[in-house]
């Protein structure tokens, strides 16, 4: 078993070279514009910048569709906190959506019901690798006249109806975190866009409020701005795994199948599902414990997930729980400090009785409450591993779910009477 990022000699050719055109500094500077010119042609869409992260990236999106203080945004409830941040970020207001259940995705037929005359975009994210139903969202924006913004952080390379993550709505944002399945080795974003205007306005966000005109700077802040520059080795780097992209997505698929395809006949875990129209690039394999299965109605849920997560561990294979709640019910939204004095809650632009109750999101909780993910660098589907590393991984779990059932029930048991 291979650990990720896959580091090639190519790789580190392509971050030496980095250096010796880093000298002298400038901006911006060519490896930069070449992950640029090369994330756009990947994805085909014509309007690209490279941050600093991910994060970066989301929070232009959400300025560049002029979203203000005040404004509503559409957030899927379970996923990673900065889906939501990017909101705050620009003093606006995350309403966040349940999940749909067989895709770990926003659930589409919820969305409109928290749309408001104070909503202005739907954040969309590709959870685990898998794309959001876009058809569908994009029907929704397009009836209430909202942005669509797709968080594309752990979906390089997967497809929606022949179309490529990334370029899946109006805008989208993903993160080259060094886990990624497209990585900076260290952290990096890509904003991309349609439209260039949008492209425009992002650019001031990433350097000071600014124009950034290829003639020069005129150290004039138009907005307030930040500084979300990528760095020069993080981009070479990037644009170097970018080039194996394809093969290495098409590897992910492959794993994933075939792991889902043995985990399906074991009871116990429920594989992850892949609808039609759409691939799985696995950047987070997610697993939903089901001790229902093997007809143990009595021992708790939670008890069950730690034993298998803590038996599986100790079979030598990295397994872990991946976020343990819904964002809405982090202590951020829960108690609703924001920046200070309540705000963007409290600071008058917002319309008031604004809350967050985990209980509204029933789906994701129940996710969040089963859920264990393989992946990342501790147990990678990606390349060089294959299909018998996948062969190794399933072997694990037989063994734990079959072979030493009793085994493992009796630690679950004894997590329970431990956690009661």
């Amino acid at each position: 078993m291979a650990p990720w990022p896959y580091v090639t000699e190519e790789d580190r050719e392509a971050v030496s070279n980095a250096i010796d055109k880093a000298v002298p500094w400038h901006w911006p500077m060519d490896p930069v514009t070449e992950l640029e010119e090369a994330w756009a042609e990947f994805i085909g869409m014509p309007h690209v910048l490279a941050a600093n992260s991910g994060t970066a990236a989301l929070h232009m999106a959400i300025s560049a569709a002029g979203v203000e203080p005040g404004d509503e945004v559409i957030v899927p409830s379970d996923t990673f906190l900065a889906s939501a941040s990017c909101v705050l970020q620009a003093n606006a207001i995350p309403v966040f959506v349940d999940t749909d259940y067989e895709t770990f995705n926003i659930d589409p037929a919820k969305v409109a019901e928290h749309i408001t005359d104070r909503t202005r975009a739907i954040v969309a994210v590709d959870l685990n690798g898998l794309p959001a139903d876009y058809a569908q969202l994009r029907e929704i924006a397009d009836r209430h006249g909202l942005t669509l913004i797709e968080d594309a952080a752990q979906s390089h390379g997967a497809f929606y109806q022949g179309k490529p993550a990334g370029a899946l709505a109006d805008m989208s944002g993903a993160s080259l975190n060094g886990s990624k399945c497209l990585s900076a080795l260290g952290e990096g974003g890509l904003f991309a866009t349609w439209d260039a205007d949008q492209h425009r306005l992002a650019r001031r966000v990433l350097m000071f409020g600014e124009e950034i005109p290829h003639q020069g700077r005129d150290y004039n802040a138009r907005i307030m701005g930040w500084n979300y520059r990528i760095d020069v080795l993080a981009a070479a780097f990037t644009r170097s795994q970018l080039r194996r992209l394809e093969h290495m997505s098409q590897v992910r698929q492959a794993n994933g199948a075939a792991l889902s395809k043995i985990l399906s006949d074991l009871p116990g875990v429920r594989p992850p599902a892949v609808p039609d129209d759409r691939t799985h690039v696995y950047f987070f394999y997610p697993l939903l414990v089901q001790p229902e299965d093997l007809e143990i109605d009595d021992l708790p849920v939670e008890s069950f997930r730690d034993a298998v997560e803590q038996a599986v561990k100790a079979e030598g294979l990295g397994i872990m729980r991946w976020q343990h709640q819904p964002v809405p019910a982090q202590t951020l939204f829960q108690e609703m400090r924001g920046y200070g004095r309540g705000c963007p809650w409290s600071c008058g632009h917002a319309r008031p009785g604004h809350s967050y109750d985990p209980q509204r999101y029933p789906v994701a909780s129940e996710i969040c409450r089963r859920r264990l993910v393989l992946g990342q660098s501790f147990s990678s589907l990606g390349p060089p591993n294959d299909l018998q590393t996948m062969r190794a991984f399933a072997d694990v779990f037989h063994k734990v779910l079959v072979e030493e059932r009793d085994e493992l029930i009796t630690l679950a048991r004894a997590q329970h009477a431990r956690q009661g």
